[in-house]
């Protein structure tokens, strides 16, 4: 009897150990899962922000304020897992930090192909009255504008190419499909369903790219029929003074409304507030 009650209490001892054993692993796994969760979702949320500094620039002030944003981003991203991390490294912090590196590195190209066209097109070259016949600076100038229909797309996809890309990268580093699930439901119910897609109009962009294109390539191809004087065009045709000023309206018209579009990519959704 007596080794009976012995053998019933070393099972029920080890049992609790077992179970201890248990939930322990499981605490310490769903606490790895958060923290990866985290990494993650701060990851993106540095990559958004930075978007929104971006489309706030005045490009004619800052043509160059890409590159200050890409060093910030890289900054901000770099000093993410000291922040988060609580205890020891593990397999799948690893894989978030690749993930996120890789995530940032995809922000920056994006951001880089749609800002630094804008950029190029603020500068005081592209505007120059005095290389409008240059077929050289005309060359450049139609390279820029090229480049900017680039950015147009870039910028009218851009949350479905983040949400693409996020999907992507934890696909890549073998997340099983419920971590992947958790891991993207944290990441949209805390940062990505803040925002949406703004009203930025690809169609109202090409518009205005192909009467800039136009009234260039127009300068370009008739260089007998004007001058420049003290700072002005001088025209020889009637004919031509006509188009190009017309065009040159236009231009002048849209300008505004163009980079306005351009601050427009990604907007916070409102919340609306229940009436009572």
């Amino acid at each position: 009897m007596k080794k009976i009650f012995f053998i019933l209490v070393v099972f029920i001892a080890v049992a609790i150990i077992g179970l201890y054993g248990l939930d322990r692993h499981r605490k310490n796994t769903e606490r790895q899962r958060e923290q990866v969760a985290y990494l993650l979702t701060s990851c993106v949320n540095q990559g958004i922000l930075t978007l929104f500094r971006l489309q706030a620039n005045d490009w004619k002030t800052h043509p160059d304020y890409y590159i200050e944003e890409e060093n910030r981003l890289g900054a901000a991203v770099k000093a993410l897992p000291d922040q988060i991390l609580k205890g020891e490294s593990f397999e799948k912090w690893r894989h978030a930090i690749k993930i996120c590196d890789k995530l940032t590195r995809n922000s920056n190209l994006q951001h880089v192909t749609i800002f630094r066209p804008l950029g190029d097109f603020s500068e005081k070259e592209i505007s120059n009255i005095y290389t409008l016949k240059d077929r050289g600076a005309l060359r450049k100038r139609e390279k820029t504008i090229h480049a900017l229909y680039e950015s147009a797309e870039a910028a009218a996809r851009y949350m479905k190419d983040l949400k693409r890309d996020i999907n992507t990268q934890l696909k890549a580093f073998r997340f099983s499909d419920k971590e992947r699930e958790l891991t993207l439901q944290k990441i949209s119910s805390q940062v990505l369903d803040n925002y949406q897609q703004g009203n930025f109009s690809k169609k109202q962009a090409d518009t205005y790219l192909e009467r800039v294109s136009l009234f260039y390539k127009t300068m370009a191809e008739n260089p007998k029929s004007y001058s420049v004087r003290n700072g002005s065009l001088y025209f020889y045709s009637q004919e031509l003074k006509q188009k190009v000023e017309d065009l040159y309206g236009a231009v002048i018209q849209g300008e505004g409304a163009f980079y306005g579009n351009f601050k427009q990519i990604l907007v916070q959704k409102q919340v609306q507030s229940s009436s009572y």
